[in-house]
This record gives C-alpha cells, sequence and structure tokens, in this order.
C-alpha cells in the first residue's frame, strides 16, 4: 500500500497542465535520467546505475512514490528497465500514466513501437539526433511519429545553437525539451540568451537539468524557472522518496500560477 503524500499537495499538483493541440501534458514530469546512471551526475551516476538500472524494483518504488505525490507524467528515456518499471506501476496502481518518450539515438523506429504500448502523448527524437541537424533525417523520424499519433518534437543538448538553427530551417515541431537552469551548466549560453531564443521559436518548452544534477536546490532552480516564464513544463529526475516530496513540493508552488483547465 502507498502511504498518503505529508507535504505535496497532491490537488494542486494534478491540476498543472498545459494544452498542446490535443494533447494535455502535466507541467510536472518525471524524468528518468537518475534510472540510467545518466553522465551528467558525476561520481554517482555509477551508484545510481547500479541502484536503479541494475534493479529495475527501485525505479517501480520512486515512481510509485512520485505518482502517491499528484505525478502522473512520466518523461521516459527509452530502456527495457524503465519500460518494464512503467509497466509495472501501471499494474500495480490499475492507473495510466502520461508519457513523453525520448527516441533514439540507436533505434528510434524500435522505440517508437515501444512507446506506442503506454498512454504516449509525445515522441522526442534524442539530442544526440537533433544536435546533428541533419534536416532530412530529422523530417523522416518526426512523420513517423505523427504517424503513431503523437505529438513529435525535439530534445537538444545545445538549447541556443538548436533554437537559431530551428529559425532558419523548415523544421517544424510540436514541442521542444533543452536544459535550463540558474548555472547556465549543460548548456551552450547563458539562461538570458536561452530565454530570448525560446521566445523567438515560440514553441511549447519542456526544461530539463533544472536541478542542474543537484548543484541547486529545488526551491531555488524552480522559483528561477519559473520567473522567467520561458518553461512550460519541467522533467525532474528524482534518486530517493525523499527528494521526490522536497522537489515535487517546490515545483507545485513555483507553477502553481498556471493552472490551465
Amino acid at each position: 500500500m502507498l502511504v498518503k503524500p505529508r507535504i505535496a499537495p497532491r490537488g494542486l499538483v494534478s491540476q498543472l497542465q498545459f494544452q498542446i493541440g490535443k494533447a494535455k501534458i502535466p507541467r510536472i514530469l518525471l524524468g528518468t535520467s537518475p534510472f540510467i546512471g545518466a553522465g551528467q551526475f558525476g561520481r554517482r551516476a555509477a551508484l545510481y546505475r547500479n541502484y536503479f538500472y541494475e534493479n529495475p524494483k527501485n525505479i517501480v518504488k520512486i515512481i510509485c512514490k512520485a505518482v502517491d505525490l499528484g505525478i502522473t507524467g512520466i518523461q521516459a528515456l527509452p530502456f527495457r528497465p524503465i519500460f518494464g518499471a512503467l509497466k509495472a506501476v501501471e499494474r500495480e496502481l490499475k492507473e495510466r500514466l502520461t508519457i513523453v518518450g525520448t527516441i533514439g539515438p540507436g533505434d528510434p523506429l524500435r522505440d517508437i513501437h515501444n512507446f506506442q504500448e503506454f498512454n504516449t502523448a509525445a515522441m522526442l527524437l534524442h539530442g544526440g539526433i537533433t544536435d546533428k541537424r541533419d534536416s532530412r533525417r530529422i523530417s523522416e523520424l518526426l512523420n513517423r511519429v505523427h504517424a503513431a499519433n503523437v505529438l513529435a518534437g525535439l530534445v537538444t543538448h545545445e538549447p541556443l545553437s538548436t533554437l537559431n538553427w530551428l529559425l532558419e530551417s523548415e523544421i517544424d515541431v510540436d514541442l521542444l525539451m533543452l536544459p535550463f537552469n540558474r548555472l547556465g551548466m549543460f548548456m551552450d549560453a547563458n539562461p538570458q540568451k536561452v530565454a530570448e531564443a525560446i521566445k523567438r521559436v515560440n514553441k511549447p518548452v519542456i526544461g530539463k537539468k533544472i536541478l542542474a544534477a543537484g548543484y541547486l536546490s529545488p526551491q531555488d532552480a524552480l522559483a528561477y524557472v519559473a520567473r522567467f516564464g520561458c518553461v512550460d513544463v519541467v522533467a525532474l529526475g528524482i534518486a530517493s522518496e525523499q527528494e521526490a516530496e522536497e522537489t515535487f513540493t517546490a515545483a507545485a508552488k513555483a507553477f502553481s500560477g498556471r493552472i490551465s483547465a
């Protein structure tokens, strides 16, 4: 049995939704980078990989905690332990989660197929594909995603360069996901310049690396992002239940003024 949340206002979190076309995406998503031991976590990366990737029951535990706190959207990376954990959570809770999936860079077509097994609202091309800026390949994959009847977008590790490229290209996307944090970490320009470019491109944005891989406190990091007003949705990676309570409470507070019907 899941315990009742002590801190995060579940009712408020569930109201924080963002409409893109016909799809409604939660403004606060659980990110999955810790579950694969992503490189930005430095010395913690190997620990996270062993704890989560090699032991998917721990992924299930964190997802269940997030859901208990009102988080029903997952920004999912295309790895078997993550897919398995999502299925286990949905069986246990008898609840369909909203998935924003990353496809690629290895086998994006297989990833599209795998994400079609879930309640997937959007699929985003991995930064390893986007940042090569091969317009033909990107267009082909975006069309494949649209053929799966979901929103199609791009992830980038180079936000300013990619946003400027989009302004000059004929590529059209439904949404973008990019790093954005007060320190400018994992970004190719300072936050002010990236925010200005986001406004010029005028596409919905999911912010990632908001906490700068743990260098920023959730309260400060999320308040900063909310003040800029250029990020519509945030994906927040969590490595413990305590982190979940602190981070999602801060996110709910930061985005409480952006409730949509």
